[in-house]
């Protein structure tokens, strides 16, 4: 167990959350696409994917906030 700024952490979660961020970087960037040393860490991080469940829990937020934004933009039509 680790603490960071008084928060107690384990290393496992900590290093799902570093997976989870670089993959989204990594997956987001165009120049990091391209590169082949970060495409391989991007699919190591995403072969772990069945493991890690906060991926599930974020994708489902993202889905509620995309339906959430197209119901306002509805609206303000």
């Amino acid at each position: 167990m680790i603490e960071i700024l008084g928060i107690k952490v384990t290393y496992e979660a900590l290093g799902f959350l570093v997976a989870f961020v670089a993959s989204e970087l990594i997956g987001s960037s165009k120049a990091l696409k391209n590169n082949s040393l970060a495409g391989l860490v991007k699919s190591i991080i995403d072969g772990q994917r069945p493991f890690r469940k906060e991926d599930d829990k974020i994708d489902a937020i993202k889905a509620k906030l995309a339906n959430l934004y197209q119901e306002i933009e509805t609206l303000g039509k």
